[in-house]
């Protein structure tokens, strides 16, 4: 359960290559199934909740998400 005030890493895509390891602080809620979320920069960003690794689902660090590249 993604939770008010709490630090969050995003899921990897899988066949992406991501060395970003920044925590995102979520500082609120926009919809349903949005958060607004702040870096340690203090910039904002809107994240779907899917998208933040659930600390109670630790090992599910790859998004659904799947993206192709047209040649």
């Amino acid at each position: 359960m993604i939770e008010l005030g709490k630090k969050y890493k995003l899921k990897k895509i899988k066949g992406f290559e991501n060395s970003d390891n920044e925590y995102y602080k979520v500082i609120g809620f926009y919809t349903f199934d949005t958060v607004i979320c702040e870096n340690a920069c203090r910039e904002r960003f809107v994240f779907m909740k899917e998208f933040l690794i659930d600390p109670q689902k630790p090992d599910d660090i790859y998004s659904d998400l799947i993206l192709e590249r047209n040649k």
